[in-house]
């Protein structure tokens, strides 16, 4: 039940925090890009300490509810081989929903192009596109 707890408590950081996997960083020099968020870790894009991931999705793609634009896409057989998945690794394309919730990022599982999560994003946050 610990290691439970404590591996909901480090994918709840991740969550909160987002991940910027994509070197935007933060920008220091006023020629730079802005610091952008473009990606979220959760249970949809990690491995149980079982390694069971049965029923887990095997591709998803996390797209800005603002834009309906693409920011992050997760696969699961690209991750297994130790390869990152680029945005143009997947075909599938979102359609902008007017149900999302404004200020938010949804995940969607490709397989099906169901909403498996939904983000709230605090207003004016930057994400990289």
């Amino acid at each position: 039940m610990k290691q439970m707890a404590a591996v909901g408590l480090l994918v709840l950081g991740a969550v909160l925090s987002g991940c910027s996997g994509s070197g935007h960083g933060n920008a220091h020099d006023e020629d730079e890009e802005p610091a952008c968020v473009d990606g979220f870790e959760g249970w949809w894009n990690s491995t149980p300490v079982s390694g069971d991931t049965t029923g887990l999705p095997e591709e998803t793609v996390t797209v800005d509810t603002a834009t309906g634009k693409t920011i992050d896409a997760f696969n699961r057989s690209r991750n297994d081989a130790g390869k990152p998945t680029a945005v143009s690794d997947v075909s599938f394309q979102p359609v902008r929903d007017e149900s999302w919730p404004a200020d938010s990022v949804v995940v969607i599982d490709t397989s099906t192009g169901k909403v498996i999560e939904t983000i709230a994003v605090d207003p004016g946050t930057q994400l990289c596109h």
